[in-house]
């Protein structure tokens, strides 16, 4: 008799060969044995590919599939989640590790509890090999919790934590979106409006590595366009879905907390400033789609950021664009007369 899948972990792998053994250790080793662990090797140009399908004579729980283009993380991770066949899903990125015990302490807490999802702990890895233990993100989610917070405005990183109701993601469509940065946040989003319940489980944990190797520690131009794409998909998704006001603005304003980082980064990075303007300007247009009173939002966004005093200058056809050349306008005045600074 086949032993039922319990949880089907996807591994995205691309150019990890320093790492990826100790991750696929982490994997087969795992006190619950009834997984299945699916290894998407992206068009790996060094022997990382080579290695999955290594393990995947060794162990028979492993499918190793090969892209036949490279179609970064969040395509690849579809992939795995359409093939997986297991009640609960996880993701593991192919340069961290789990516990041995990481997926049998949460699927036992999925069940026991009856929740959608399972989440355990988070230790970041430094370069020097030591650990930070994170569990800020868990605090939150409880504390939310108690005060009747929806899951989707309080789990919105640390996905890779966590196992998912598989059949719930693949009924209601909460796939990756194909970004180069930032899926991960936009799947917890889509994925957590519709799966509501979460049990959250101490004392097991991911083990994040931190290194230059790392997609999301290289700030080139395509990081910041990505974030501007995540950013629209995510006002989209909540423009279209229903929520009270409140976790409208929550959700709204967390997306825009990461946009407004990004534009902090631009302004200080010598080498990327020439691109704030037109990052900005993109932003805005998005900010517009803001389905509540956005007039200080807007203005307070492009406020110091922007080379040019007046962001709209370019824009004069628009009405919205009048309107806020005015408020703009206004408030010079009023600075000259009073002598102060207004924001």
């Amino acid at each position: 008799m086949v032993n039922k899948i319990k949880v089907s972990i996807v591994v995205p792998v691309y150019n990890v060969e320093p790492f990826i053994k100790h991750s696929l250790d982490s994997l087969i080793y795992q006190t619950l044995k009834e997984i299945e662990i699916l290894l998407i090797d992206d068009c790996s140009t060094d022997a990382s590919g080579v290695i999955c399908d290594e393990y995947a004579l060794l162990d028979n729980r492993i499918k190793v599939i090969h892209n036949t283009k490279n179609i970064k993380q969040g395509l690849s991770r579809n992939i795995g989640i359409k093939k997986a066949t297991g009640e609960y899903i996880g993701f593991l990125d192919p340069d961290d590790w789990l516990d041995l015990d990481f997926y049998e302490k949460l699927h036992n807490a999925a069940l026991q509890h009856k929740t959608d999802i399972a989440k355990a702990e988070v230790r970041l890895v430094n370069t020097d090999g030591s650990f930070v233990n994170r569990k800020d993100l868990n605090n939150r989610i409880a504390e939310g919790i108690k005060k009747g917070s929806p899951l989707f405005v309080l789990f919105g990183w640390e996905h890779w934590t966590a196992i998912y109701n598989r059949k719930k993601i693949i009924d209601n469509n909460a796939i990756f979106a194909d970004i180069r940065n930032g899926q991960d946040d936009l799947f917890l989003l889509r994925s957590t409006y519709y799966l509501k319940t979460i049990s959250i489980t101490s004392g097991i944990y991911y083990y994040y590595r931190q290194h230059n190797l790392s997609i999301t520690s290289i700030r080139e131009k395509p990081y910041y366009d990505s974030i501007l794409e995540g950013f629209a998909l995510k006002v989209d998704f909540i423009n279209t879905h229903n929520m009270s006001k409140a976790d409208y603005l929550f959700a709204f304003n967390s997306a825009l907390w990461i946009v407004k980082s990004a534009s902090a980064e631009l302004k200080k990075n010598d080498n990327l400033k020439y691109l704030i303007n037109d990052f900005v300007k993109e932003a805005i247009m998005i900010i517009k789609k803001h389905q509540y009173d956005k007039a200080d939002l807007l203005f307070s966004f492009h406020n110091g950021f922007l080379e040019k005093e007046n962001p709209y200058e370019d824009q004069e056809g628009d009405f919205t664009a009048k309107v806020y050349n005015r408020i703009i306008n206004i408030k010079k005045k009023l600075s000259i007369f009073f002598g102060i600074k207004m924001v």
